[in-house]
């Protein structure tokens, strides 16, 4: 792969490290609150759909078929929502590993997606950047870009760009800091 993540690069650089996600769900919590979340939905869309089909095939009249139909095109958006929210995020979560690949070269980190379309996201490593390690039971997460936007509601998040789940978290994070301390 380093072949593929050199035409991306300038003149110079050179790659540190590839990688990938850890295969597997993680996050575990909030995958179970989300689903959680997303039960009622899934039930009362299902719930829904199966009254108006129900209520096509008795109907004795139109206005019958017609609240049938109402119904059943009603319940699709709850029933497909809570699907997003209950299975969707599990399949999600477990395709991340053969969808994403990571780059670190000797002056950025490269972020690179395959899902619908391909992308490519690249992110210098300067003095000023901010970067930090998350270590977790299975997988480490390493964050070496912030932004600071403004939501919905006009408050201020945090986003931070990270190599998300990946095996050797600590030596990338230290490859990171390095790179940005500049040759010493």
């Amino acid at each position: 792969m380093a072949e593929s993540w050199e035409r991306y690069f300038q003149p110079g650089e050179a790659l540190v490290w590839e990688g990938a996600p850890k295969p597997g769900v993680h996050g575990l919590a909030k995958i179970i609150g989300l689903a959680v979340f997303g039960l009622p939905f899934l039930g009362a869309g299902i719930g829904m759909l199966v009254a108006g089909l129900r209520q096509i095939a008795i109907g004795a009249s139109w206005a019958d078929i017609g609240l049938g139909l109402f119904l059943s095109v009603f319940a699709l958006p709850f029933a497909g929502a809570g699907a997003l929210m209950v299975v969707g995020q599990w399949w999600a979560a477990h395709e991340a590993h053969g969808k994403i690949r990571y780059a670190l070269s000797t002056r950025a980190a490269y972020i690179a997606k395959s899902y619908w379309a391909r992308s490519i996201e690249t992110y210098p490593i300067l003095p000023s950047t901010a970067t930090g390690l998350e270590k977790g039971r299975t997988a480490d997460t390493v964050w070496f870009h912030v932004r600071s936007e403004k939501d919905s509601d006009g408050d201020r998040t945090t986003i931070r760009i990270a190599f998300d789940n990946i095996a050797d978290g600590l030596s990338v994070y230290r490859m990171i800091r390095s790179i940005r301390m500049g040759p010493q």
